[in-house]
């Protein structure tokens, strides 16, 4: 049933039109607008199903294009007491909505839910596993991260209990919070330093000098990361004032962070010089993460984005110098270069799975060929052909999950250019039942409910974020 949504175009939805999917064919997942794909679903649901078989604890993830003009809040609220999410004698029900078009991620908890998932913690999930994610288009990604926290914090106390309390502020006085995060900066920083002298600094040995990097000297590690943290816990708590406290930790940590931005641009305008334009592509998409520093230091980092991406796009059209004789290498439009490109390549870039430059040089006629992979394309290389136009057609459990025992998933994979098929397995962690929730007579599975959800509700507690 889920497929045919994925046909219908995106629209606004209201609470009565969202398909719920735990009714219809027992999915924790509503994706009508196929903002996710298959796979993710299904990776989704293995977890959310082992979640509650677990814990009792139920949590639906709706995604949606549109809700029109209606809030996040207003419509997770009247979605969670329409679907009833969670048990209805513990109210442990869990929404996890996301809105596409107002680029945002809501989670909605019920009663029972909120000493363990305070607002706090909803939060700190979302701006540390999620936005960033969404923020370079990477919504399977995001989810996937976001709903394995979620899990985690859920099925672990210990876990739970350790980062509650980490949220939750403390009564200890400046001075000693400082001396206490100094001692743990110091044993920490050493461990670290220690560990990274065999290839973690560029005068290390096994420094690998022939690509880009964002390494630092060992001298230089030791300096910003121990002694100038040492310098500032002395000083900053003798200003008596938790703005000030705040402001020099945000000053320092937001400087280490530009400090390496620096870093990578020194080294990567190296390799421009050398005219391995294609080397340095590949380095800054690597590191496009560095990017969701903007959200946690807006000063600098929101004034360097368009910099990052302005570099990134002229990497690709700097003039080449042909290796051959030295001459200015012209790079050919898109109808001039595919009587240089293979079949292959021009069915690749049919299919935007990769996207090719290609450059001649006006002396000596030179082709050069330059590949770029698509970031937010589905195929991946073909085993047969080597053509990036492999995709997953479907899944089958070949195994199913028990509680003493994992499942195997077996996804399905057509080359789109040579036919090709092929078969992928991946490990289904088993169900692991606790025994407070097999002895507890409120429990109900979802098969026995008709696949709905337990009738739970919902304060309107939690948290969104937006990106």
């Amino acid at each position: 049933m889920q497929t045919a949504w994925l046909l219908t175009p995106a629209q606004v939805y209201t609470v009565e039109s969202v398909p719920n999917t735990k009714l219809e064919n027992k999915s924790y997942v509503s994706n009508p607008d196929g903002l996710i794909n298959s796979a993710t679903v299904n990776q989704l649901d293995q977890l959310l199903t082992a979640l509650e078989h677990q814990t009792t604890a139920q949590v639906a993830v709706v995604m949606l294009h549109s809700v029109g003009d209606q809030t996040d809040f207003d419509f997770a609220q009247a979605l969670f007491e329409k679907w009833g999410i969670g048990r209805s004698n513990k109210d442990n029900g869990l929404l996890i909505l996301f809105i596409e078009d107002q680029r945002t991620v809501r989670f909605h908890t019920g009663f029972g839910l909120e000493g363990v998932l305070p607002d706090a913690i909803c939060k700190q999930i979302q701006i540390q596993k999620m936005v960033p994610q969404f923020k370079e288009g990477n919504v399977d990604a995001g989810m996937i991260a976001g709903v394995e926290e979620v899990v985690r914090i859920l099925t672990d106390p210990a876990y739970a209990e350790e980062i509650n309390e980490a949220a939750k502020s403390t009564e200890v006085s400046q001075s000693d919070f400082a001396w206490l995060i100094g001692i743990g900066w110091v044993i920490f920083g050493l461990i670290s330093f220690f560990s990274k002298r065999k290839s973690g600094f560029s005068d290390s040995r096994n420094f690998n000098k022939d690509v880009p990097h964002s390494k630092m000297s060992s001298g230089q590690w030791f300096l910003l990361w121990i002694m100038i943290p040492i310098g500032l816990l002395t000083v900053l708590p003798l200003a008596n004032s938790t703005l000030a406290f705040a402001g020099g930790l945000y000053g320092f940590f937001g400087f280490a962070a530009f400090e390496k931005y620096m870093r990578m641009n020194k080294s990567a305008d190296s390799f421009i010089k050398k005219g391995e334009y294609q080397t340095v592509y590949n380095f800054y998409k690597e590191n496009k993460g560095v990017l969701g520093l903007a959200f946690l230091f807006p000063i600098p980092f929101a004034f360097l984005r368009k910099h990052f991406t302005n570099k990134m796009n002229l990497i690709r059209t700097h003039p080449r110098i042909c290796k051959k004789c030295g001459g200015q290498c012209v790079k050919l439009t898109e109808k001039e270069e595919d009587e240089h490109l293979s079949k292959e390549a021009q069915f690749e870039e049919n299919i935007k799975s990769v996207d090719y430059d290609v450059w001649k040089c006006s002396n000596c006629h030179e082709i050069l060929y330059e590949a770029y992979i698509s970031e937010k394309t589905k195929y991946i290389e073909c085993p047969a052909c080597k053509t990036h136009a492999n995709y997953v057609t479907g899944s089958s459990t070949k195994k199913a999950a028990t509680t003493s025992s994992a499942g195997i998933m077996v996804y399905h994979y057509l080359c789109k250019f040579c036919k090709h098929t092929s078969k992928v397995e991946s490990v289904i962690p088993k169900i692991v039942v606790s025994d407070s929730s097999s002895s507890d007579s409120g429990y109900s599975s979802s098969s026995d409910s008709g696949g709905s959800y337990g009738g739970g509700d919902s304060g309107g507690g939690g948290s969104s974020s937006s990106w």
